[in-house]
């Protein structure tokens, strides 16, 4: 392989302050938020120019449920928060007994689950308010480039923008990258999946049924999703279409390719004059690339276990009712370096646990937890690893996060026995939305 040499030279240094967080999707946006509220100086590097990563950038604008199906919420704090601040300028379908984000109920009919769509333009302006109102930094369209080593701590970053390149000095690091980018190339043992499956969302309109759904059912049903490639509920071994390295650079373009062109073949099929395409993801919608491995995994065998160190409550959002666990402090970091983070959908969590951990309320759970633990760090030596559990437990408990499964979570599949494993088995409820997927098999429909 033919390689060249990059000279030396000085990078000036742009900041120094208490926690960088790199990424600015919701992990990101709990982490910086949930870190700034505990007293430190925070600075969000976002390599795009809106907040929100696959929420916003990546049309996946269906806020996952914040209950497990037996009408119990098992996800508080910013978790909660996000959501509702999600649809605080737009429109929503949130259900009506779920409204006045209530404590802990029990709802009559469970499948009134705790998610709502929300539309992104006014997502992306209520995150620019909130991150402004608590103070964050935020640094738009900004590229994370390598972490600048001291032994086995990161003393900073170095960044490229339009500036060129810069660097970031801090003393807490949090990866929200969602490709653990900061974790890997600071040396930080992870796990990579090789396959991910081509998945693309775009709103249409179709005139006929825009007008019949407004008046049926308002914009969320005439605007619907429409879904492009292998679906993730399905059995996909016979499938044609490849599966792409979200780590990779020439898998990534692969799978980028792929997706226009699923969606150019159904455009072609559909031109005239009362079809078209709304929406366009500007952000690749991998699901898992890159994850933690920790110094502790999520347990995914022993529902409902207890966890000494859980940082909060967790399942699969589109099982119904769904599975409780709990997630331990340990999975947010690793020995191999002294003060960085994970939050996201890269946390230590292997096999199913790696699905279970990849949808929005998970992401914003870690990274509330994550910036907590970051500030508590910061204030202290530095060192993630020396973090007071206790305490972190007791501000996330404080914050309205519920640590420890409660018996009304052990005993909902004593009442409510209408147990499906994934989505396609409830026709998309856990979603609220429709959504017209577009599955390839070896006929090519």
């Amino acid at each position: 392989m033919k390689t060249v040499i990059e000279e030396a030279r000085e990078i000036k240094v742009v900041k120094e302050t208490d926690v960088i967080v790199i990424g600015g999707g919701i992990a990101g946006i709990s982490a910086a938020v949930a870190a700034r509220r505990c007293g430190a100086e925070v600075t969000l590097i976002e390599r795009s120019v809106c907040l929100g990563g696959l929420a916003t950038n990546g049309l996946v604008c269906v806020y996952f449920p914040l209950d497990d199906g037996g009408g119990n919420r098992i996800f508080g704090g910013l978790t909660e928060e996000l959501l509702h601040v999600c649809i605080k300028y737009g429109y929503n379908n949130l259900p009506d007994c779920w409204k006045v984000k209530p404590t802990p109920l029990k709802v009559d009919n469970p499948k009134n689950r705790y998610r709502s769509t929300f539309n992104i333009p006014a997502a992306v302006l209520a995150f620019d308010e909130l991150v402004q109102t608590e103070g964050i930094d935020v640094m738009f369209d900004t590229a994370f480039a390598s972490p600048i080593m001291e032994g086995n701590t990161v003393k900073g970053i170095f960044v490229e923008n339009k500036s060129g390149r810069s660097a970031y000095l801090a003393k807490v690091f949090i990866d929200t990258t969602g490709d653990s980018d900061l974790l890997y190339r600071a040396g930080i043992p992870t796990e990579t999946d090789p396959e991910n499956i081509v998945s693309s969302w775009t709103h249409e309109i179709n005139v006929p049924e825009f007008m019949k759904a407004y008046e049926a059912g308002g914009l969320i049903a005439a605007v619907p999703l429409r879904w492009f490639g292998l679906r993730p509920d399905v059995d996909n071994t016979n499938a044609v279409i490849p599966k792409f390295d979200g780590t990779d650079a020439d898998g990534r373009n692969g799978y980028i390719n792929l997706s226009r062109k699923l969606m150019l073949d159904y455009l072609k099929k559909n031109v005239r004059d009362d079809y078209c395409f709304m929406t366009y993801p500007t952000q690749i919608q991998t699901r898992m690339t890159r994850r933690l491995v920790g110094k502790k995994e999520l347990n995914c065998k022993d529902a409902y276990a207890y966890v000494d160190s859980s940082i909060g409550c967790v399942c699969h959002c589109m099982d119904f009712p769904a599975e409780v666990y709990e997630f331990p402090y340990e999975g947010l970091y690793s020995d191999a370096v002294t003060n960085v983070l994970a939050a996201g959908r890269m946390v230590s969590a292997g096999g199913r646990g790696w699905e279970i951990m990849r949808s929005i309320p998970q992401c914003a759970l870690t990274g509330e937890a994550a910036g907590t633990a970051a500030a508590l760090a910061a204030a202290g030596d530095g060192n993630v690893d020396h973090v007071d559990i206790k305490e972190l437990q007791r501000i996330l408990v404080k914050n309205g996060n519920i640590i420890h499964c409660t018996p009304a979570m052990k005993d909902k599949t004593a009442v409510f026995n209408d147990y499906h494993k994934n989505a396609k088995a409830t026709g998309g409820g856990a979603l609220g939305i429709k959504i017209d997927t577009l599955s390839y098999n070896e006929e090519g429909h």
